[in-house]
């Protein structure tokens, strides 16, 4: 079954071009405006969502923040250029990504990440099912 993953970006370029790379294998859904990715996470599962740090109407960091707050169990990658990647390490100890990655990526570590976080992401969501069993 393919997993649903939401990207977020205000470049359509990058869209495009994560939407090839990963949509292979999964069901991809592609926002280049944050607020509209914020209202289909509100009525849709996500097993992972990728984000770009800046965007014009609001901040990546938001962005995460209100997802995690919609989706607890979905998995979060926050994707900068390198100028950012300092200032972006708040959000994995704020616990508001799971994971950073770089502009430009390598194709083949990305999709390695991506893997990861989705089976990360199910994981969370089969432990908390289990939880409610108990």
């Amino acid at each position: 079954m393919k997993k649903n993953i939401v990207i977020i970006d205000d470049d359509e370029a990058i869209l495009r071009s994560l939407k090839r790379l990963l949509g292979t294998n999964n069901h991809v859904i592609c926002f280049s405006d944050p607020l509209s990715a914020i209202e289909y996470a509100k009525q849709n599962p996500i097993s992972l969502v990728i984000c770009d740090l800046l965007m014009p109407a609001i901040s990546g960091f938001a962005v995460l923040e209100d997802i995690k707050l919609l989706q607890p169990n979905c998995s979060r990658l926050l994707i900068t250029g390198y100028a950012e990647l300092e200032a972006s390490k708040s959000a994995l100890n704020n616990n508001i990504a799971n994971m950073i990655t770089a502009k430009p990526w390598d194709n083949f570590e990305l999709t390695m990440l991506v893997d990861i976080l989705i089976e990360n992401s199910h994981l969370k969501f089969n432990q908390c099912v289990e939880n409610v069993s108990s």
